[in-house]
């Protein structure tokens, strides 16, 4: 059975994020100050050397696999997407717990969707067909470890429906800017199951955001 390691890493801190707003399909830059915590991470801990590299077509993205992967030029898989608020798009955080939503968005409730955006459920398929293409690639190309950067709420969703692991579901509802999430993948278990395993969180040792520290996840936040 072939069986490979994949890294998933979030984009760095972008301006929508230091002001807590929604930011999904927007194209946001990596600021600053998100430059900076993402040359230090790499500077402090080890990231894995990998064969190959995917990420979202987001510039935040893109930009984020320049710095951690230099010289490595990232394979964009378009289903890796954050996910799209619609109207709420560039709205504060906060705006999404207002109402029946709010509730709806801490269970991450498949159905919930803001007009001109998707549903989570839509989301969550999007990320598990691009997660099938990586898996298809890995399996023609031979490769032992990738790395895919792409975004929080995409991670989360495919994490629900596919990691398999020990750990509390809280741990993997947001994944800190910069870091990320290592899994086992058996290429024939994924296309009959849909399933991977979790292996580690990293970088190994450095401090990690919880959901509850983030302004996505407070529901009492004004």
């Amino acid at each position: 059975m072939s069986k490979f390691t994949v890294y998933f890493v979030r984009h760095g801190l972008t301006t929508s994020n230091e002001k807590g707003l929604l930011c999904g399909s927007t194209d946001a830059l990596v600021s600053e100050q998100g430059r900076r915590e993402l040359h230090e991470l790499k500077r402090l801990y080890p990231y894995p050397e990998v064969d190959h590299l995917y990420a979202s077509p987001a510039i935040r993205c893109r930009e984020t696999a320049a710095i951690l992967y230099p010289g490595m030029e990232p394979e964009l898989v378009e289903n890796f997407w954050e996910y799209r608020f619609g109207e709420l798009e560039n709205r504060p955080a906060s705006e999404i717990m207002e109402g029946t939503a709010g509730q709806k968005w801490l269970e991450q409730a498949p159905d919930l969707g803001f007009p001109g955006g998707e549903t989570l459920m839509e989301t969550q398929l999007r990320a598990l067909a691009g997660m099938t293409h990586v898996v298809a690639e890995v399996r023609r190309n031979g490769y032992k470890k990738v790395a895919v950067v792409a975004h929080g709420e995409v991670f989360s969703l495919l994490f629900q429906a596919a990691l398999v692991s020990d750990q509390p579901v809280e741990a993997f509802l947001l994944c800190p800017n910069g870091m990320g999430v290592a899994a086992e993948v058996d290429c024939e278990r994924w296309f009959q199951e849909r399933r991977m395993d979790f292996l580690e969180f990293f970088p190994s040792g450095a401090p990690r955001l919880k959901p509850e520290d983030s302004p996505y996840f407070q529901p009492n936040m004004k």
